[in-house]
């Protein structure tokens, strides 16, 4: 079963997949993201809507720091299931809220 833990700034949203794992948006993701998608807002938006394939690869985006180059889109497939797929997108907006900056004093 999948549950998201706590959030930490920086250090990305806990979840158990296969096991413990960190979703991360760091700068490499980012990177991964760009390269797969014209719009950033794009591929977030994929979260809400349920898109398949874009979960999948921002799955792959946000654990690729966890491995090393061997790791593809289609083993990050395959930690997500028709039963975990809610928690698991939920914990990808947690990610998401979790790596934007904090806001300045002006509220910029």
């Amino acid at each position: 079963m999948t549950k998201t833990g706590q959030v930490m700034k920086g250090e990305g949203v806990k979840i158990t997949l296969d096991r413990e794992r960190s979703l991360k948006f760091d700068l490499n993701a980012l990177c991964i993201l760009q390269d797969k998608f014209d719009d950033l807002e794009q591929a977030f938006a994929g979260i809400g809507e349920r898109d398949f394939k874009t979960i999948r690869t921002l799955v792959y985006a946000v654990l690729a720091h966890e491995e090393d180059e061997s790791f593809s889109e289609k083993d990050a497939g395959s930690l997500v299931t028709m039963q975990n797929i809610a928690q698991v997108a939920e914990a990808l907006s947690q990610a998401l809220t979790a790596s934007m900056p904090e806001p300045d004093e002006e509220g910029k």
